[in-house]
């Protein structure tokens, strides 16, 4: 199989500035290159390089000729290749496209509109879905998104599922709490900040009124203008909140380090039904207990993990029986290390892309 990746990133920044969009890790870097070991030619095409003065030469050459592709994927639906894919397809290749979110809702318009004009955002549809007409095939991290495709797209497309990968290290599975409870959050921060904004606001001073609490964030660095939609002019600091700017290696560390992960949503947003449980899967993977809001993609994990409407009850609950709550862990684990490992990963996107080949 000989697969290209087409990714929105740079593959030449500092690691840790260029995986840090989740997709382009989860859908891209990862599945690529563990295809690569096993044996296929997997490539990933960087369509940042636009800013190179020979992109034009680069990309035609990685895509449109030799190593001949058998797979195009374009994952987050780039625009800058969206001329090429007739040549892809008169060469024989298919083309799939990857959709991490649901691009084309009215909130996602909404906000295109609001950062860029109506103009733009018309013609940033337009391309979405003349992309969509042209490709043989979408896939998608979650059930609930695919069937949001589906139901867009009708039933000229099949549409597939490939859950999202593990990344982090695994860990012994642990669930000791001390008197103190280390909380852990990670994320993109301006995406979650109703959510967080609750976490912060809300559910820490309830555990607080029965615990010392600490909450640790991994996130974009900070301060942010969404940072202070969460804390105002405050430190986080101020409180009890400790931030660090993400990287594999700190996310790693802060897993280490806390008793559990904590994920709260905004249950209400329409990008919540169709969102990756991709964190949670990170969390079990290096042993720590997870408490989240019941959204669609996480109430799959429910058998291990502890999903409540209060973030502040879902903790309680997971440290009134640790015995339990580790025996939850384990079983959570176990199960992500099976089926969300990048080999099992890599299985499933030969699985699907294969039958496309034929």
């Amino acid at each position: 199989m000989r697969v290209v990746y087409a990714v929105n990133t740079t593959p030449h920044a500092p690691p840790d500035q260029m995986t840090r969009l989740a997709s382009t890790r989860y859908r891209g870097f990862i599945p690529a290159g563990q295809l690569q070991h096993d044996g296929h030619r997997a490539g990933v095409v960087a369509v940042m390089e636009l800013f190179r003065p020979d992109f034009d030469t680069r990309i035609d050459l990685l895509v449109l000729h030799q190593p001949k592709h058998d797979i195009l994927m374009l994952a987050n639906v780039i625009k800058v290749l969206f001329d090429r894919l007739e040549a892809i397809r008169r060469q024989g290749g298919r083309i799939v496209v990857d959709v991490s979110d649901f691009k084309l809702s009215a909130q996602v318009l909404e906000a295109m509109a609001k950062a860029f004009g109506p103009d733009r955002a018309q013609t940033y549809r337009n391309i979405l879905e003349a992309i969509f007409a042209s490709c043989d095939a979408v896939t998608a991290p979650t059930a609930a998104l695919a069937q949001q495709m589906r139901e867009t797209l009708g039933d000229a497309k099949p549409v597939f599922v490939i859950e999202d990968v593990v990344e982090v290290a695994s860990q012994p599975a642990k669930f000791a709490p001390a008197q103190a409870l280390n909380l852990l959050w990670f994320g993109f921060l301006s995406a979650h900040v109703a959510a967080v904004r609750q976490l912060v606001q809300d559910d820490l001073p309830k555990l607080r009124q029965r615990y010392p609490v600490v909450l640790k964030l991994v996130c974009e660095q900070l301060p942010t203008p969404d940072s202070q939609k969460i804390f105002g002019a405050a430190e986080p600091a101020s409180f009890g909140v400790d931030c660090k700017q993400w990287s594999v290696p700190v996310l790693e560390a802060a897993l280490a380090d806390c008793d559990l992960v904590v994920l709260p949503f905004d249950a209400d947003a329409v990008s919540s039904r169709g969102k990756s449980n991709n964190r949670a899967l990170q969390a079990l993977a290096a042993g720590r207990y997870v408490v989240a809001h019941p959204i669609e993609s996480y109430r799959m994990l429910g058998d291990v993990i502890g999903l409540d409407a209060s973030i502040a009850q879902a903790v309680e609950t997971a440290v009134r029986d640790p015995a339990a709550t580790l025996a939850r862990l384990q079983a959570g684990q176990a199960f992500v290390q099976a089926r969300y490992s990048p080999a099992a990963n890599a299985a499933r996107w030969l699985a699907v892309l294969g039958e496309l080949k034929r």
